[in-house]
C-alpha cells in the first residue's frame, strides 16, 4: 500500500479591485489578481493562481493554527505580489485539500481581500513570472481557449464569485458562507484521469457546500484540468 503524504498547511489570497477602466466596468464588477507560476517549480508549474504558499515556522508565533494561516497569507501576498495588507483585512473563503493520491499535498485556506488603493501589485520574478488583473469572465474565457492553466480550486472559486455584482456583494456572500473542507476525489479509468467535487454523482455532497455546475475535471495533455458537467 502506498503511504499517504501528509498535507502541508498553506494559504492563498483572492485579491479583488474595482475595474481599472470604464470599458472593463461594463463587463464585470471587479478584477481578480492572478499570478502565473514559474514553469520550473514543482507544484502547479505554469498555472495561473491566486498569490499564496506554505505556512512557515515563522508564521507560528502563537499556538493558534488559525493565526498561522492568516500570517502566511499576508506574508505570501507581499512576497509574491508586492501587496501589503493586515491579517484583519482577510476574509475566510474556502478550504481545499490536495487529493491523497498526490505526492505533493497542501491543506490550503483561501482568503478574500480588497486591494489597497494606494499600492501597485508586481510579481516576484521568481516563483511567479507574470501578474495580471483579470475579470472573472476574462479568466474563464482564456482558460476555455487554452490560453492559460487554472487548477480546479482556482477555476471553481472564480466561477463561484463571477455572478456577484460588486466587491461588497462578494464580501457579504463570503461572510454568510460556511467554510467546508473539500478534498477532490480522484479516479482513473484506463488512461483517463478525473477529479470530482462534492455534489458529483461520484462524490456525495457536503453540507454547506455550494455545488458548482461543473463537478469534475479531466486531465488533458498532462497538465490541464478540463471542467466537465456530470
Amino acid at each position: 500500500m502506498t503511504e499517504i503524504v501528509p498535507a502541508r498547511p498553506a494559504s492563498t489570497v483572492v485579491v479583488l479591485r474595482d475595474p481599472s477602466t470604464p470599458l472593463r466596468a461594463r463587463g464585470s464588477a471587479f478584477e481578480i489578481l492572478m499570478v502565473r507560476r514559474n514553469d520550473q517549480v514543482a507544484f502547479m508549474a505554469g498555472s495561473y493562481v491566486f498569490p499564496g504558499g506554505r505556512v512557515d515556522q515563522g508564521d507560528r508565533l502563537v499556538h493558534d493554527e488559525t493565526v498561522a494561516f492568516r500570517a502566511a497569507a499576508v506574508r505570501e501576498l507581499q512576497e509574491e505580489a508586492n501587496v501589503r495588507i493586515g491579517v484583519d483585512d482577510l476574509h475566510p473563503l474556502a478550504h481545499w485539500v490536495t487529493p491523497e493520491i498526490e505526492i505533493r499535498r497542501y491543506d490550503t485556506f483561501f482568503f478574500l481581500a480588497r486591494m489597497p488603493r494606494d499600492q501597485v501589485a508586481r510579481h516576484d520574478e521568481g516563483e511567479t513570472t507574470a501578474l495580471e488583473w483579470l475579470t472573472p469572465a476574462e479568466a474563464i474565457a482564456r482558460f476555455r481557449r487554452k490560453e492559460l492553466l487554472l487548477p480546479p480550486p482556482t477555476y471553481t472559486t472564480i466561477c463561484q464569485i463571477a455572478p456577484l455584482r460588486s466587491i461588497d456583494e462578494v464580501l457579504d456572500w463570503v461572510k454568510r458562507r460556511p467554510i467546508v473542507r473539500v478534498m477532490p476525489g480522484f479516479f482513473k479509468n484506463g488512461e483517463e484521469v478525473t477529479l470530482t467535487l462534492p455534489g458529483d454523482p461520484l462524490y456525495p455532497t457536503i453540507p454547506g457546500w455550494d455545488v458548482p455546475e461543473e463537478t469534475r475535471f479531466v486531465l488533458e495533455d498532462g497538465n490541464r484540468w478540463a471542467p466537465r458537467k456530470p
